[in-house]
């Protein structure tokens, strides 16, 4: 069972990089579309928008759908993934309340 343990860690902590850093460039391609800047300006503005949440997600959602022509629910997915998985997880705990 440890041995399974180990292995979703390694899964999740791969994930999470793999996602922060589709966010990451996508924030920055958002940051270049929307406010007109580019080059290293956009990094650095992207660098400080990124810890802004709700700021950070729009445009790094823009910058998946206008930029990269993702689809909107790919790019939802992407920057508000938490919101589903906070509404199974509370629906999941009010099933095992109730017993």
């Amino acid at each position: 069972m440890q041995a399974i343990s180990g292995v979703v860690q390694v899964v999740g902590v791969i994930a999470f990089v793999v996602i922060g850093f589709f966010q990451w460039f996508a924030i920055v391609d958002g940051v270049e579309h929307w406010l007109g800047i580019s080059g290293v300006l956009a990094w650095v503005a992207a660098g400080f928008v990124t810890y802004i949440p709700l700021l950070g997600s729009v445009l790094g959602y823009l910058g998946a759908t206008e930029v990269w022509h993702w689809p909107a629910w790919q790019a939802f997915g992407l920057f508000f993934w938490w919101i589903p998985l906070i509404m199974v997880v509370w629906a999941v705990g009010m099933i095992y309340e109730e017993k």
